[in-house]
């Protein structure tokens, strides 16, 4: 099942970009955000109650719980749609490519652990296939600024990805993410209110930018974050990151049913990547504690 997970997450978060630049058209950067998390919350706060669950969260959890829906959520989620509306979803989509590496950095000081040979090796030729795909999108002359701040999402996805499985795999999936997106529509949504939104805004779009953010929230933000944590904490940071290569190979898909220009070498670059993939993540699934005693 693990391997069924990790082809639905990045399914659903390769049409995330899309649905954020659709968003956009009514909807402002911040209030896209809070409301993607708030409806992610509300979907998994009613699986939680109808399962019956009893929570686990510990006292101590808490700053962990803060610091997480901080850097995985509310900063990703809030500065990702006003990128992806100024240098398109396909750029964006493919600097989140780049958690897996930054993952196996944040790993060693956090979690103690090395990649094997095999992984390391998928993970640099993933890597270097993302950057010819890169490449081609500089040349439309992305602004530095927005490049650092796109590159600030994987680098504070790795961190909240190894905190969590550092200090919060006592949890089950469903309360974290839950607990998670909590936290951060909570500080989002007031923000969403105070920060103001100056661009001038079609009535005629609030229709589609609506249900763009509501899909976001429910399928990208509840559903799918749910089987990333799971896989987080199952699986390890590096199996779950390694769905962030395939993000960009949807982003860009979509881009180009948009509009935007796909050429050969971004085709032959994005073989590259699911064949990396496919090594890093071929007999790479632990199996669960059950079985292990069994």
């Amino acid at each position: 099942m693990p391997y069924v997970w990790f082809v639905v997450v990045c399914s659903i978060w390769g049409s995330s970009f899309i649905l954020m630049k659709r968003a956009m058209l009514c909807v402002s950067p911040i209030g896209i955000g809070a409301i993607r998390d708030a409806c992610g919350a509300l979907v998994l706060a009613a699986i939680f109650l109808m399962a019956r669950r009893k929570s686990s969260l510990r006292r101590k959890d808490l700053i962990p719980l803060c610091g997480i829906a901080i850097l995985g959520f509310a900063w990703p989620h809030s500065i990702q749609p006003e990128l992806v509306s100024r240098v398109g979803g396909a750029f964006i989509g493919m600097t989140v490519g780049m958690t897996p590496l930054i993952t196996i950095l944040v790993s060693i000081p956090m979690l103690g652990v090395f990649p094997t040979p095999r992984q390391l090796f998928g993970v640099i030729g993933a890597l270097i296939c993302m950057a010819v795909l890169m490449q081609d999108e500089m040349r439309h002359s992305v602004a530095l600024i927005d490049v650092l701040t796109a590159f600030s999402v994987p680098t504070t996805y790795s961190i909240a990805n190894s905190w969590i499985r550092r200090s919060l795999r006592h949890l089950p999936p469903l309360e974290l993410t839950l607990l998670c997106l909590a936290m951060a529509s909570s500080m989002l949504l007031p923000l969403m209110l105070i920060v103001p939104d100056r661009r001038t805004i079609d009535p005629g779009n609030w229709l589609i930018a609506i249900a763009s953010v509501a899909t976001l929230g429910i399928a990208g933000t509840g559903f799918a974050t749910y089987l990333f944590n799971k896989l987080v904490q199952d699986q390890g940071p590096l199996f779950a990151s390694m769905t962030t290569i395939l993000v960009p190979v949807g982003a860009i898909l979509w881009g180009w049913a948009d509009g935007e220009q796909i050429s050969s070498i971004q085709i032959a670059a994005l073989a590259g990547i699911l064949v990396m993939v496919t090594i890093v993540q071929f007999g790479a699934v632990q199996p669960s504690p059950a079985k292990q005693d069994g």
